[in-house]
């Protein structure tokens, strides 16, 4: 997601082509375009006390929207709300760990907020969540957009401040293993909520596994920084550089020396050779390995290793386009290769028309894949993503070429609610064309509303957590949400 240039970011982004170190191409060992593979996904089989949905799999069918069914209820298949914490709403990305959920933040809630900062939510009673703290330090308050991320090994939180698609400026890293309910700020100045400047991107950010570099890109320019966070009392910038013409999410292997950097033009995924970073070499350099990219999907959003048997993988989602999620066999790094796609129905090209008709007044954001996660990096059982309007999607991927849909959460829409969800993204960006259709064809009537946006759906765009027979998640507009498997679908035996 953008947020538009300014003059500040057109400068910080000359100082960092100034400073940076450049991503090495003298190791470019192949540049593939992806083939076609199978996309469908088999729907869930929904069990007793279920609502399913009233449409394809995954729609929310103008109908709904229009009689108000879609603002009653959830859709849900195996899968049911335990409790919920609405308050402002969230941006874009949350994050979760131990009994807490931390909501995102966007700049311009901050001023009319009631509590402005990442508000922390404590779920030691998931049927009961308790609002227990909020973050204020100059990166938590000036908008974390994808940049709000937890590292599980040190119990670590962190953010960048949102620039306006390149400039972050502040870093902030709290101890979350302590007492997760009330965060502290490690890298604070003098024991105040403040920190000390740091420009590097701000539009997304993320963990090495080992929590001792936090990698944070920007969405122009193909910009990245790594911070050494070994001491989060002082971080500081060991690599500022590029990656291309553009990049935006990423993952990053477990060992932490390869990188796998989301590109939003063409949609794909590049390998790098991230091992000078993660060994603190002088003058260090990303070392390019691979390309692959499709033309099916827009704006990839992010990569997420793991092993079956052995054998390495990466679930990557697209953001836009309606690509939905691949799963990329990486086992010859070279030449990785797409074994399966995984489209809910909505997705299919056939409905694009429908597509257009449901959210045309809901945002930029329509039936799209945004984040997602896994239950395991090894031998992983299920999958879980934000989709966006279609809400939280789960899957069994026991066999990474056979992925099979087993429980979907598709929460109310907030209609009428817009100018009490002052943190949300989706309640306060007026509204545009809806990109999502544009990419798939629909450019001779595409839809155009000026005013804001209906929020017939939400938007689900946080990576879900699986918490023993729970999966825990952040929404937009309902907020963070703790939610119980039914009927046996998990976990999968």
């Amino acid at each position: 997601m953008s947020q538009g240039w300014s003059r500040t970011s057109l400068r910080l982004l000359g100082a960092l082509a100034a400073v940076a170190l450049l991503v090495s191409s003298s190791e470019v060992l192949t540049a593939a375009a992806d083939g076609p593979v199978d996309t469908t996904v088999p729907r869930a089989e929904c069990g007793p006390g279920s609502a399913p949905e009233t449409g394809l799999q995954g729609q929310v069918p103008l109908a709904d929207r229009q009689s108000g069914r879609s603002s009653q209820a959830p859709y849900q298949c195996n899968l049911e709300l335990l409790g919920q914490f609405q308050g402002q709403g969230q941006a874009t990305v949350g994050a979760s760990y131990g009994h807490c959920q931390y909501l995102g933040t966007i700049v311009t809630g901050s001023p009319r907020a009631e509590r402005p900062g990442v508000n922390v939510v404590d779920f030691s009673d998931p049927a009961q969540p308790e609002l227990t703290d909020s973050l204020v330090s100059p990166a938590t308050v000036g908008g974390t957009w994808e940049t709000l991320k937890v590292n599980e090994e040190r119990g670590l939180l962190a953010a960048v401040s949102t620039g306006i698609l390149t400039g972050g400026v502040f870093f902030s890293v709290y101890d979350v293993k302590t007492d997760c309910a009330h965060p502290r700020l490690l890298n604070s100045v003098a024991g105040t909520q403040l920190t000390l400047p740091m420009p590097t991107p701000g539009h997304e950010g993320g963990w090495a596994p080992d929590g001792r570099t936090y990698y944070a890109t920007g969405a122009v320019g193909g910009t990245i920084a790594a911070i050494d966070v070994a001491d989060p009392a002082s971080p500081s910038v060991v690599f500022v550089g590029t990656t291309g013409l553009s990049n935006h999410g990423f993952g990053v292997s477990a060992d932490g020396n390869r990188l796998y950097v989301a590109s939003a033009l063409p949609a794909g995924i590049t390998t790098f050779d991230a091992s000078d970073v993660q060994r603190r070499k002088p003058f260090p350099l990303l070392r390019r390995i691979s390309d692959i990219s499709w033309q099916d999907g827009l704006i990839t959003q992010h990569a997420i290793p793991f092993t079956d048997g052995g054998r390495p993988y990466l679930v990557v989602a697209d953001e836009f386009g309606s690509g939905g999620v691949r799963i990329i066999d990486i086992s010859d790094e070279r030449a990785p290769k797409t074994v399966r796609q995984l489209k809910l129905e909505i997705n299919r090209p056939e409905n694009t028309a429908l597509r257009a008709e449901d959210t045309a007044r809901n945002g930029i954001f329509g039936y799209e894949a945004h984040y997602c996660t896994i239950d395991r990096p090894a031998d992983p059982t299920a999958l879980a993503c934000g989709w966006v309007q279609s809400g939280i999607r789960v899957f069994d991927i026991r066999e990474p070429d056979r992925p099979r849909e087993i429980a979907y959460f598709n929460p109310p829409g907030q209609v009428g609610q817009n100018a009490r969800l002052v943190n949300s993204a989706h309640a306060t960006v007026p509204v545009g064309a809806t990109v999502s259709d544009i990419s798939n064809g629909n450019v001779g009537n595409p839809p155009l509303n000026l005013g804001p946006t209906d929020l017939t759906a939400d938007w689900c765009m946080s990576p879900p957590r699986f918490v023993g027979e729970q999966l825990w998640v952040s929404c937009d507009d309902n907020g963070a949400l703790a939610l119980q498997f039914t009927n046996d679908a998990y976990p999968l035996r």
